[in-house]
């Protein structure tokens, strides 16, 4: 890094070696001695096991560092603004506003149309040329270091990009970690004369080094017959080596007979000696993945903590070598660790965790890929058998998925396309055949996800239903009118043939509007009942007496199906525009949680587990639905059965005794886990 800025040949370095051979602890000594050299400009990003299919993950963080932007946050109209002056005094002429920019950069460009759309394969071209152009523009001004840790976790899109970089961009050092050789040897046809390749295989300790790293870890000198046995199952493992020393040091006699035989037993033991509350923080953070902030763990399980005393836990898991700070949040200091934390969670527990993430990371501010929403939904959805299917989480994940498919194909993955299209359709192979009033997944797809974009849409289409329906009641129902008087005798003088089909049309237009909105928006059964209402009302044109009854029944099924839908959405979604239709019959309504019964969308767009997204709904017999998340069914005789309040305490209690469970269980005692 002595040359000038931009000129000499690339660099690209691999380290690789299984887990808890060393490669963090070498990458971070790395690290600290290029922060040593103020002229180089050193931008770090890691892969994820929660984001091996997001495209590009890797580089997103980095190329926002290099634009000095921040990548945590959702792309927004700041964002961009601020993406777009970074680029345009890099760049200065050579910048192009591009959409191919919005799938790496937290840009909100515009897609271009027509002629000026690009195919998945040239859209992938242009997006490597933009980005080989802006690391080039930066490495002109100074040497850069781009480091990525855990490349086994790259998806296919971020490998591409990576072979694309490091053959085109002079002057830069890119260094990665991973488990597998193959990851290296895939670039090795890149070596030429502009582009200096070096591989370093870790090879495991010598007996003599594992011995001393065992003593420096327990601080004092130890029997030979525990550093035989220590040798023995840690094979010169490095992170083995430290966790089979901390056993040794933390336990009261030192015992042979209290060390596992195994990796994974010294790390459960360790665990099984924490206390509850950092117990359930690694769990948590285990299933959440990399960057867990403070405010997730505490919306997850609310009753267990409070800021003060979550905060303090995190300080002294990082303290004892578990977890380390990420960016702006929490992970596991080695990913293995989380490995096992999350190989010996039981189904149920993994289940309800992940529903209390996604439900947070829905509406969080913060930038969550579609596919890592759609993975968190997905398990969250499926149980141990098909009648324990979450319908709504199911509706969610395939919505994601269906969103990280169009991504993929963006970036010309096909391969993680078409898998998530599989998975797509395994889930929807799972559901049940639809009888609600309302396809949540369509309307979602109208909002791009937006539950408060999604609360206001459906607002407005129950508000102007409501009062298309009032119109045509006026018309045909009411006093005075016109419609019906088609049939009867005093509609034989041109005035008042003209007046009640002026009146006809009128009913007509709402009836079709009606039809159409609710058509939008996947509620087919009022659609279809307004359509029917419709041809009943073109049938009282032609002076057919017996459409009269025709008529009345059109409009009353029109009603009920209105009023079925208000229902079902004001108990699976945030809107909650009350109706003041109250004449149905009394029916059996059953609810079905949207995310689930402790998760609400309140008017800032944010989720707060710990209310209830169902509002008060008032019931055809007086009665109101309870924000608890249950239904009171209104009976044949007109009274009404609390339905929902034993289910839901049921379960709360389920949720607090898989939370208790998680706290207490001993992993390495029991030994077992859920399949």
């Amino acid at each position: 890094y002595d040359r000038l800025p931009g000129q000499g040949p690339g660099h690209f370095v691999a380290l690789s070696g299984p887990a808890g051979i060393g490669k963090a602890t070498l990458l971070r000594r790395f690290l600290g001695l290029m922060c040593d050299n103020p002229a180089i400009r050193l931008f770090k990003s890691s892969a994820d096991a929660v984001e091996t299919k997001t495209p590009y993950y890797p580089w997103k963080k980095l190329f926002a560092g290099l634009l000095g932007v921040d990548s945590n946050n959702k792309a927004t109209q700041f964002t961009t603004r601020a993406c777009e002056n970074s680029l345009a005094n890099l760049l200065e002429e050579r910048f192009e506003k591009h959409s191919v920019l919005n799938d790496v950069l937290p840009t909100l460009f515009p897609e271009e149309m027509g002629e000026h759309k690009l195919s998945a394969i040239d859209r992938r071209t242009k997006l490597h040329d933009m980005l080989a152009s802006i690391l080039n523009a930066v490495a002109s001004k100074s040497p850069v270091c781009i480091v990525i840790h855990a490349c086994q976790f790259c998806d296919n899109s971020s490998m591409g990009l990576l072979r694309s970089l490091i053959s085109r961009c002079a002057g830069v050092m890119t260094v990665m970690t991973t488990r597998s050789e193959s990851g290296y040897s895939e670039l090795q046809d890149l070596e030429k004369g502009m582009l200096v390749m070096k591989h370093f295989p870790l090879p495991p300790l010598s007996q003599e080094l594992s011995i001393q790293l065992v003593r420096k870890t327990v601080g004092q000198e130890v029997d030979q017959a525990i550093s035989d046995v220590v040798m023995d199952r840690t094979q010169g493992i490095p992170l083995y080596c430290i966790e089979f020393a901390r056993l040794v040091k933390e336990s009261p006699s030192g015992a042979l007979s209290e060390l596992p035989d195994t990796i994974t037993g010294a790390v459960l033991l360790r665990i099984d000696r924490l206390l509850p509350a950092p117990k359930l923080i690694l769990k948590i953070v285990a299933v959440a993945g990399r960057d867990v902030r403070a405010s997730l763990i505490y919306d997850v399980v609310p009753s267990q903590f409070e800021n003060e005393h979550l905060q303090s836990e995190l300080e002294y898991l990082v303290s004892v070598d578990i977890l380390m700070r990420d960016r702006t949040g929490y992970c596991f200091r080695h990913e293995m660790v989380q490995e096992v934390v999350l190989g010996f969670l039981t189904f149920s527990q993994k289940r309800f965790l992940h529903k209390r993430i996604a439900n947070f990371y829905v509406n969080s501010e913060n930038q969550v890929s579609p596919a890592t929403l759609a993975l968190h939904f997905e398990l969250a959805a499926q149980g141990m058998e098909a009648s324990e299917l979450d319908v709504p989480a199911c509706k969610r994940a395939l919505w994601f998925l269906k969103l990280a498919a169009e991504e993929a194909m963006k970036a010309n993955a096909m391969e993680d396309a078409n898998r998530y299209l599989a998975r797509s359709h395994d889930l929807m192979q799972m559901l049940p055949t639809n009888s609600d009033p309302f396809d949540l997944e369509m309307a979602l797809g109208l909002v791009d996800g937006s539950e408060a974009l999604l609360r206001q849409v459906l607002d407005h289409f129950r508000c102007n239903s409501e009062i298309s329906i009032q119109n045509i009641e006026k018309a045909v129902l009411g006093a005075g009118s016109d419609v019906l008087d088609l049939a009867s005798p005093r509609a034989d003088t041109p005035r008042a043939h003209w007046q009640a089909q002026i009146t006809l049309d009128q009913a007509r237009f709402e009836a079709r509007s009606i039809a159409s909105a609710a058509s939008t928006l996947g509620a087919e059964a009022l659609s279809h009942s307004a359509l029917a209402l419709d041809a009943a009302l073109v049938d009282a044109a032609f002076l057919d007496s017996s459409s009269t009854t025709t008529v009345y029944a059109a409009v009353q099924k029109v009603k009920t199906d209105f009023i079925d839908l208000s229902g079902f959405i004001n108990c699976n979604t945030s809107s909650t525009t009350p109706t003041t239709f109250l004449a149905r019959p009394p029916t059996t309504f059953v609810a079905v949680d949207l995310l689930n019964t402790s998760s609400q969308v309140p008017p800032n767009g944010h989720v707060n587990t710990s209310t209830s997204i169902v509002e008060d709904m008032t019931q055809p017999d007086g009665s109101k639905q309870s924000g608890g998340g249950h239904v009171e069914t209104a009976s044949s005789d007109g009274g009404a059965v609390d339905g929902g309040t034993e289910m839901r305490q049921a379960r709360v209690v389920d949720d607090s005794q898989l939370v208790d469970q998680m706290m207490n269980d001993q992993l390495f005692h029991t030994g077992t886990c859920e399949t």
